[in-house]
Order: C-alpha cells, then sequence, then structure tokens
C-alpha cells in the first residue's frame, strides 16, 4: 500500500493487516513517525515526540507478533498521549511553564492500559494551559492548528490530540474531558470522542490541577466508532489506585457496533441550547436527527427543569477543585501561570464552602431529572458545539458574530464553546462526539449522543449507525502530503 494509504487506515483495519502479518509494526511506526516529522511543525499537535522508544516498541512487538504472541486489536497501534498523562521516563507538562521539566516515574493506568495491550505511543500532545480553556492556544508551547484550516484553533483543552488523529498522526489518542476537552475538539476536528460513565475509566495519573476531580474524565480520540469501542474495552474498568474508579462489569462493546437501532427512542434536548446553537449548526443537527429517524429510531422532546442552573454548578465545582490542587504553586510560583489564568484561579479560592455545598446539592437534583429523562427514552441527543471552529483571531480578541450576534467567548454563564458538553460533565452520564457534517466553510459539525450510566454500548450502537449512513468519517483534510 502506498504510504497516505496506510496512514488513513482506522485502528480496525489496520489490526487486522498486523493480525494477518500483512502489515508490520515497524513499517507501520515509521510511516507516521515521518507524518509527524514533516507535519508537526506545521499543526503542532505533539510538544514531545518519542520517536526513539516508538521504534524500539514497534520492533518488540513485531517480535512478538512473529512468535504468535499478537496481544489483540491495539497491538503495534500507534496512539498519543495529552500531556497531562503522567508517562513514565517522558515529560509531561500539563500544558504549564512550572511543569515544563517534570519527568514522570510512572504511567498513568491508561497509557499503563494501553502499553499492555500493545500500543505504540508517539508522544504527547500539546494541550491549553493546565487544561484551563477550549482554544490551545498555548503561551509556553504554541497554538496547535485545526487540520481543516490552520487558521482555527483545533479546540481543547485536548487540542494536540484531536488534530493529531484528524490528521493522521497517530490513530489514537487519549485526552482528559473536564468540560468538553474531548468532545469539543473532537467536534471542531472531525473526529470521534468519547467521554465514557465517571468511573468507567481510571483517572490514576493525570496531573492535579487539570481538571476537577469529580467532573474530569479521561476520553478517546479515534477516526470511527468502532475503533473507540475497541479502545475503551482495553481501558475501561476498576482500578484500586483511583478510588473513584467503577467495579461495573466491562462488557464487549464491540458486540453493540453494528447491532440494530429500529425502534430505540432518542430524545432531542430542548430549552437553554437551541438559542446559543448556530443556525448553521441547528439545521445540520436536524438534519442528523431526521436522518436516525429514517433508521427506524422514534423521537421525543426531552427538558431537563434546572438545565440553567448548570453553568453555575460547574463553575462553582470544578474550578473550586480546580484551584485547591493548585494552592501549592499558587503561592510558590504564581507568575509561573499566565496572568488570566492565574486571576481566575485567586478567584475560584474566593467562592465560598457553602456555595460548593449548594452546588452539589443542586447537582444531585439535575442528576436526577436526566435519570429521568433517561427513564423515558434511550438516549439524549444535542449538537456537540454551538458553532464550527472559531479562527484563533476570534479567540484573541475575545467574541464572534454567530448569525450577526455578538457573542462572547467567556461569558457569565461560562465558555460559549461548552455549552452543550458541561451537563455532562456534571452528570457523569457517557457522552461521544461524531461528525455529523460541515458548514459551508468546510469545517466539521460534531453530533452528541448521550446514554444513561455505564450505557456505552448503546451510545456505540446508534453513534456508528449514524456513523455508516453518512459516511461524513470518510472525508479527510487536505494537508502537504508527507
Amino acid at each position: 500500500m502506498k504510504s497516505l494509504d496506510l496512514a488513513e487506515l482506522t485502528i480496525s483495519e489496520a489490526s487486522a493487516q498486523i493480525r494477518r502479518k500483512k502489515l508490520s509494526p515497524v513499517e507501520l511506526i515509521t510511516l507516521f513517525l515521518e507524518r509527524v516529522k514533516e507535519l508537526n511543525p506545521i499543526l503542532n499537535a505533539y510538544v514531545t515526540p518519542t520517536a526513539e522508544q516508538a521504534h524500539a516498541d514497534a520492533k518488540a512487538a513485531e517480535r512478538e507478533i512473529r512468535r504468535g504472541k499478537y496481544r489483540g486489536p491495539l497491538h503495534g497501534i500507534p496512539f498519543s498521549i495529552k500531556d497531562n498523562l503522567a508517562t513514565k521516563g517522558v515529560r509531561t507538562t500539563a500544558g504549564s511553564k512550572i511543569l515544563s521539566e517534570w519527568v514522570p516515574d510512572y504511567d498513568a493506568t491508561v497509557v499503563e492500559r494501553l502499553k499492555q495491550a500493545g500500543a505504540i505511543i508517539l508522544g504527547k500532545t500539546n494541550m491549553h494551559e493546565w487544561a484551563s480553556g477550549g482554544t490551545t492556544i498555548n503561551p509556553y508551547y504554541g497554538t496547535t492548528y485545526n487540520p481543516w484550516d490552520l487558521k482555527r484553533i483545533p479546540g481543547g483543552s485536548s487540542g494536540g490530540s484531536a488534530a493529531a488523529v484528524a490528521a493522521s498522526l497517530c490513530l489514537g489518542s487519549i485526552g482528559t474531558d473536564n468540560a468538553g476537552s474531548v468532545r469539543n475538539p473532537a467536534s471542531f476536528c472531525g473526529t470521534v470522542g468519547l467521554k465514557a460513565t465517571y468511573g468507567r475509566v481510571s483517572r490514576f495519573g493525570d496531573v492535579p490541577g487539570t481538571g476537577g476531580f469529580s467532573t474530569d474524565h479521561f476520553g478517546i480520540f479515534t477516526k470511527t466508532v468502532r475503533d473507540c469501542a475497541l479502545v475503551l474495552r482495553a481501558l475501561a474498568g476498576h482500578d484500586p489506585r483511583d478510588p473513584l474508579s467503577s467495579e461495573e462489569k466491562v462488557p464487549d462493546y464491540s458486540r453493540s457496533v453494528g447491532k440494530k437501532v429500529k425502534g430505540l427512542k432518542i430524545g432531542v434536548l430542548r430549552g437553554y441550547i437551541e438559542e446559543n446553537v448556530s443556525g448553521e449548526v441547528k439545521r445540520t443537527f436536524e438534519e442528523a436527527v431526521r436522518l436516525l429517524q429514517s433508521l427506524g429510531l422514534k423521537k421525543e422532546d426531552v427538558s431537563i427543569p434546572h438545565m440553567d442552573l448548570i453553568p453555575a454548578v460547574q463553575t462553582a465545582t470544578s474550578r473550586v477543585e480546580n484551584a485547591s490542587s493548585l494552592v501549592n504553586h499558587l503561592r510558590a510560583r504564581p507568575r509561573d501561570f499566565s496572568p488570566a489564568l492565574l486571576y481566575r484561579h485567586i478567584q475560584s479560592l474566593t467562592i465560598p464552602a457553602t456555595t460548593y455545598v449548594t452546588a452539589q446539592r443542586v447537582r444531585r437534583i439535575i442528576c436526577r431529572e436526566f435519570d429521568e429523562a433517561l427513564e423515558r427514552v434511550h438516549l439524549i441527543l444535542t449538537p456537540t458545539t454551538p458553532i464550527p471552529a472559531p479562527t484563533i483571531e476570534e479567540c484573541q480578541r475575545g467574541y464572534l458574530e454567530v448569525d450577526v450576534k455578538r457573542v462572547a467567548l467567556q461569558g457569565l454563564s461560562g465558555s460559549f464553546g461548552t455549552t452543550c458538553t458541561i451537563p455532562f460533565n456534571v452528570t457523569g452520564l457517557p457522552a461521544i462526539s461524531v461528525c455529523c457534517g460541515f458548514s459551508s466553510l468546510g469545517l466539521p459539525i460534531g453530533l452528541q449522543i448521550v446514554g444513561g450510566a455505564f450505557q456505552e454500548g448503546m451510545v456505540f450502537q446508534v453513534a456508528h449507525a449514524y456513523e455508516q449512513a453518512t459516511k461524513w468519517y470518510e472525508r479527510k483534510p487536505q494537508l502537504p502530503q508527507a
């Protein structure tokens, strides 16, 4: 196969060839490292490539497979890791100046499990400073550029991971999602992005202060839903090092992919969201809903009575939890935070304990309201982001025009880009973003599919049915050929 054809393989396709010994892990990893070398100076998706170790690991994988010790569908597959997840012997900066030279002596559980499955780590990806924003415009490690339009952001905070998958600089990546930081860049870059149920994937090995501990999730970027199901199977499960990880049994998610969806009921979330969504995204979303109905799914409109309180609950929860983890750094090295983030953390430290406690009580009410809605429908649908990817210039000036209306990217109700995603960090429900079309400027638009707790299988079932009916994932960004 030609190099470009190999780069455009999915995990499922590549693993099938590796298993049959028609594709060498060394050949595959060498190709992807060459792409990283050529395209990363353009995209700035990686901050720390690990080419030497990746080559060694690929040779080891090839030897194992030749001896008949094939580990499974991730064996020999190239991955990247967001730079706030600990990687043994590899610099882990969290997008910050303070940790610019930190080299952990341990792996995060998700990294450890990827390695156990035979995956090859190509490097650490760029991110928003301390994972505290949605642009991946980083003052210390540079801006990551969207592969679909280099004048635009890839989203964040896991922007480097999304850009790397979209540009075929790896076949899968692991990010974190505290308010939409996997789903937001997945939508902007046209990849699949999953945030599983809270506790489904261990959070051991995250950098403290890069996500509120009760709202943050580790997430997965892939090119297809089938690939995402394969990766989640490898990562999910209880971890004694994470006391909040669940002991819920881990199913074979691949069995849900390809199952018929006829008769399932989807709930379209009304109120709160659509008034903030651009007309173009709204029309694309409604077309996606109609297509799902044509596949035999039944539609019902649903509403959540206290939806308007979600931004306040998320702010009073995650910002307090984040800042509390950073107190020592804020005292010792305050000027090594960017000014905007420093002042935000200082403000967060002034939020009273009574406000935090009240937020948790309201949060419980909101969770119950979603649970009640999911007793009437199997899944809930929303757009993933209110708009396609904005330009870097728009993000730097702080506002953009949406349907002839000026909208602040950071308002009293929080970040505009996370309007549709934060409800599912507050509730901990599983949510996936899949591409549902393209804007008039050729930018990807995301569809968010949400299930009940630990119903990732059903989420995959419907997401895959939609993906296969539309084939949007086959459209690729136009990049210089590596």
